[in-house]
């Protein structure tokens, strides 16, 4: 029987097939008749257009004894086809043909069936679950995917899966997992993430960041190292934990460097710039050299005048620089300058150590820069003339006694025997023991604590030399005369120079101190040298050495007593020359001028305040005219001033009673005056102090620390005067501090 066509096969045969190879019908036999019972199957068809149709096919039973009912294919294709099908199963790789083995009848591609067909069964459609809100009440670990509707998302995972099939199912079959489980027990011993961020719109913000900030400012005051700082807040997370503001506070060493170098250093120029240039105040500079190791070191700092808080020392920057020569100091100093905006034309005066690079006649850094400002002043170190002087007159002396102070340390300090039985014959002399001291060269106020150390244990110290006989040291011997040919008088000589110098050398020491103290200014440094003089010439003409040394003298022989005399007297007539030659008393002296501005005692009357003027060219930056009524009205100021203060006013320096009249009257002109005269320093103590600063944090166990860094802590620390709390105080209340402190700004990588 033949069921359909095929049209075109690659070999283009042919091919019949017989009713008898119709694997699709079955014949059964029953009491009537063999009938083929129909059976059922899904074929695909295919349209004009090539789209894909699927119809269930009935086949039609024929009797055995009728002629088989066939139905020729009608081959749907470009050429109906003439190829018979082989079998009913070849229909479904037919491309292009519509099977009408059925009782229906084709019309088009479609077949009528006829209405005794029984409809096949549809399958029920799963409906999908969406996500539902309330299954988060009892998994907090659960949320919602906004763009998917159909899947959950667990927070601890870091994940989405799927709930359309099983719904609350598949959130317990998540759970349930091994993964999930070790998340979820890993997230519960973990802090939260809103423990160390904070919100910008929280209101305790600012109170973590300057907590935050005014810890580092501790850290950095008291030369506390980073590691310290970053385990010491680890520790107060432990032993606090019930403050929520300490756990919420970040301060690993990083952090802190950063806090350091880009926050707080930036706001201590930032603040010093502020008052130079708004409006633009003079202000002088002063500089020094030292070395750290093989680097050598130049800080940059100023000092100026304001009514408000008198005067100022600040340091500006802190440079490694290895030209030493006056032009490459001239160029650092420029540069500074220019990167902080300040002008040479507000520069009074320029202040260093009283070397030839700095103060040579021909080509120093002075000479150069005042090329480029006519009217800078000296302001080199008095502090230092006063030191060389005592150098240059104890070569005046038979005895070494700075060598005797440093054998003796010596010999003491580099065994714990020898300073046992030390101890053992003070004991013996009834002297209370004490350490020696010892003396640095270069350091000018030591000399003179050392010596006293010395005859206050001097008793013991001779009998410990004498006890040691052949052992002792023979440069010790011969220092302090314990030779066999010596004589009692040879040895009481030794202490007889001891005593002349330290009683001599205090009068140094006090005029060093008075020069290097912050409240003195230029104003005072005429009177302190002239004193100073004054008090050696008494000491040589009343040939007074001091009382011990007077009595120690009468009971030596008249020729080793006459010798003593005839060197202390040429030690003081060293040191007067020599400070006659590197001080100008006479009273040219533009410092001379400046003594009625003490304002100690009398009236100040205009005739000196235009020598003043004249001296510092500062007459055409004034209106005369209004100097002289302002003169009358702060001499109205000073008496009343004198009367209610009488003890005090004395007591006060010289910034102090300026500061009390500008509070009083408003005087502009004289405010000009005293702002130029008072920001030129008397020595270079400030310079000196920033390099013990920089010894105490730039250690050895802080070797590593960049010179960046250096200099970031010293502004800090010289720059900033409130203590801890008070800065904390300030902090809470500068919003633009505390925002620089919390941006990301303040590390490196984030600027590049």
């Amino acid at each position: 029987m033949v069921v359909g066509e095929q049209y075109g096969g690659d070999n283009g045969r042919n091919m019949h097939m017989e009713e008898s190879q119709e694997h699709k019908y079955k014949t059964v036999k029953n009491s009537s008749e063999n009938t083929r019972q129909p059976s059922y199957g899904k074929y695909h068809l295919f349209s004009h257009d090539g789209e894909p149709m699927v119809m269930s096919i009935r086949q039609c039973p024929c009797p055995l004894e009728r002629s088989p009912q066939v139905i020729k294919g009608v081959a749907c294709g470009p050429k109906p086809g003439s190829a018979p099908l082989r079998c009913l199963s070849s229909l479904r790789s037919l491309r292009y043909v519509i099977t009408p083995l059925c009782r229906g009848v084709i019309f088009k591609n479609k077949c009528k069936m006829s209405s005794d067909t029984p409809p096949r069964p549809q399958k029920r459609k799963h409906r999908q679950q969406k996500y539902r809100r309330e299954w988060e009440e009892a998994n907090q670990w659960l949320d919602r995917v906004p763009e998917d509707d159909y899947k959950a998302n667990c927070k601890a995972c870091r994940r989405t899966f799927s709930v359309s099939h099983g719904g609350l199912s598949d959130v317990k079959q998540h759970a349930a997992g091994d993964l999930h489980s070790r998340n979820i027990r890993t997230q519960r011993s973990q802090a939260p993430v809103s423990q160390f961020f904070i919100a910008e719109t929280s209101p305790e913000i600012d109170s973590i960041t300057a907590a935050e900030v005014t810890q580092v400012y501790h850290t950095v005051k008291h030369n506390l190292s980073y590691n310290s700082a970053d385990c010491g807040h680890k520790l107060n997370q432990k032993t606090l934990s019930d403050s929520k503001m300490v756990k919420k506070m970040t301060l690993g060493r990083t952090k802190q460097e950063a806090l350091v170098k880009d926050v707080l250093a930036p706001k201590a120029v930032g603040d010093v710039l502020k008052i130079l240039t708004s409006p633009p105040l003079p202000f002088s500079i002063q500089t020094d050299a030292s070395n750290k190791g093989n680097r050598k070191m130049f800080p940059l700092a100023v000092q100026y005048f304001t009514p408000e808080s008198g005067v100022t020392n600040k340091m500006l920057d802190f440079i490694e620089n290895p030209d030493e020569s006056a032009a490459g100091i001239v160029a650092l100093l420029e540069q500074s300058l220019e990167k902080f905006g300040l002008s040479m034309d507000q520069v009074t005066a320029f202040s260093a150590d009283n070397t030839n690079v700095n103060y040579g006649i021909h080509n120093s850094v002075f000479t150069n820069l005042k090329r480029k400002q006519n009217d800078l002043l000296r302001g080199n170190c008095h502090a230092h003339i006063v030191h060389n002087t005592v150098k240059h007159a104890l070569d005046k002396l038979t005895v070494d006694v700075e060598n005797v102070v440093l054998k003796v340390y010596g010999h003491f300090s580099i065994s714990a025997k020898r300073r046992e039985s030390l101890k053992e014959f003070c004991e013996f002399c009834d002297v209370e023991f004490q350490e020696i001291l010892r003396h640095v060269t270069t350091r000018w106020l030591s000399l003179n604590p050392a010596i006293h150390r010395l005859m206050q244990t001097w008793t013991a110290l001779k009998s410990y030399f004498i006890s040691l006989g052949d052992e002792c040291p023979k440069q010790v011997q011969a220092l302090l005369k314990l030779n066999r040919d010596s004589t009692v008088e040879d040895e009481d000589i030794v202490e007889i120079y001891l005593l002349f110098c330290n009683n001599i050398l205090s009068l140094f020491e006090e005029v060093v101190k008075s020069l290097e103290s912050n409240r003195t200014t230029c104003v005072e440094l005429y009177s302190i040298m002239d004193e100073f003089r004054q008090k050696l010439i008494q000491r040589r003409d009343d040939q007074f050495y001091g009382y011990l040394t007077r009595q120690k003298l009468q009971r030596l022989l008249p020729h080793d007593a006459h010798m003593a005399r005839a060197e202390f007297t040429a030690f003081l007539n060293t040191a007067i020359s020599y400070v006659e030659k590197w001080f100008d008393f006479s009273e040219e002296n533009w410092l001379f001028s400046l003594q009625p501005l003490l304002l100690q005692h009398g009236n100040l009357t205009f005739n000196q305040i235009e020598k003043v003027a004249t001296k510092l060219n500062l007459i055409n930056k004034l209106k005369m005219n209004e100097l002289y009524d302002e003169c009358t009205t702060a001499n109205t100021i000073l008496r009343r001033l004198r009367e209610e203060y009488s003890d005090a006013w004395k007591s006060k320096g010289v910034a102090a009673r300026w500061m009390a009249v500008f509070k009083e009257v408003d005087v502009p002109n004289m405010l000009s005056i005293m702002r130029h005269i008072l920001s030129i320093p008397a020595s270079t103590g400030y310079v000196e102090r920033i390099f013990s600063r920089m010894t105490n944090k730039w250690s050895d166990c802080r070797s590593r620390c960049s010179v960046e860094l250096i200099r970031s802590e010293l502004l800090i620390t010289l720059n900033f005067e409130q203590t801890c709390p008070e800065f904390h105080t300030t902090a809470l209340k500068d919003k633009e501090l505390l925002s620089a402190a919390r941006s990301n700004k303040k590390y490196s990588w984030k600027k590049k």
